[in-house]
């Protein structure tokens, strides 16, 4: 954890955040594979129509949440490496001063 005169940093806390988010991500991605299998356990046509509806919207609004879910993680990646950065940064330069 960093150390500033106010600031603290948990990089593990943003490591374990950007992974998790990643992990989201693929969670939602894969979730297109089960369109198929839940297809042919509907039967009736219109039970097949509703359930389209469904999914298309789903979809839709999926695709929308993989992408934010993208941005949210890409953004905390950079945030951790600015931190790191910074952090190796203020080493160097207080060893300078011992």
């Amino acid at each position: 954890m960093s150390k500033g005169s106010d600031l603290q940093v948990d990089h593990d806390m943003l490591s374990w955040s950007a992974k998790q988010l990643a992990q989201l991500r693929r969670e939602f991605q894969g979730l297109e594979e089960w369109k198929q299998d839940i297809k042919a356990l509907l039967g009736d046509s219109r039970v097949q129509h509703a359930m389209g509806d469904f999914v298309d919207n789903w979809d839709k609004n999926r695709k929308r949440l993989v992408e934010e879910i993208e941005a949210v993680g890409k953004m905390v990646k950079t945030t951790s490496d600015a931190f790191k950065g910074l952090d190796e940064k203020l080493a160097t330069a207080n060893k300078g001063k011992k």
